[in-house]
């Protein structure tokens, strides 16, 4: 980065990096779970796969894996692209970059949580019987009312286990776009400073 920006962060091992982490990868997990007993309360039917250790034998959820591995790759994301855009201009004095490492911090798990929690759940929201009488109830959408509840109800109709895994690989898809997004704006950003330095 040029000489006129500031880093606001410098490694996750210092309890400003790793305790946010850690709430972040907390919040994460939290919303995994929420999402997958949600599932279970729709009618999704969870498959175990017993491992032997010794005598003893450890029941394995192959969609809790599934849904904690999609929250490590949500805290991978939302750590790779806060390492990158963590900078400041460097006019403000050490002061307002403290005040601004949280919010930047906060802005970039808003930016990566964001788009992942409004599509992880879009199928089980379009499907719910209050979401379909709100939209049929507003004006704008009276002469489609009926394709959309015909359109819920085919959602309704997908297996529990296959809306549960497209839920998860496309909201995976989506927060690895909004990331990308931010780390090319970045990466543009920082080509532009530095081919202006050279003309200078």
């Amino acid at each position: 980065m040029s000489e006129q920006y500031h880093r606001l962060f410098l490694r996750w091992e210092v309890v400003r990096g790793w305790i946010p982490a850690i709430i972040f990868a907390a919040i994460c997990v939290s919303l995994e779970l929420l999402f997958f007993y949600n599932a279970l309360n729709t009618g999704f039917v969870d498959k175990t796969v017993s491992i032997p250790i010794g005598s003893w034998t450890l029941p394995i959820s192959i969609a809790l894996f599934l849904s904690l591995g999609n929250a490590l790759v949500v805290v991978t994301l939302w750590m790779n692209v806060f390492e990158n855009t963590a900078y400041v201009k460097a006019g403000p004095d050490k002061q307002v970059r403290r005040i601004l490492y949280p919010l930047r911090m906060i802005r970039t798990a808003a930016l990566v949580l964001a788009p992942f929690t409004i599509i992880l759940f879009a199928p089980y929201i379009v499907e719910a019987n209050w979401f379909v009488n709100a939209v049929a109830s507003i004006q704008a959408f009276k002469p489609t009312t009926e394709s959309f509840y015909n359109w819920a109800f085919n959602v309704s109709q997908i297996d529990g286990a296959t809306r549960f895994i497209i839920s998860q690989m496309i909201a995976a898809l989506g927060a690895l776009i909004i990331a990308g997004l931010q780390l090319w704006r970045v990466k543009g950003t920082k080509n532009l400073v530095r081919a202006f330095q050279r003309r200078k």
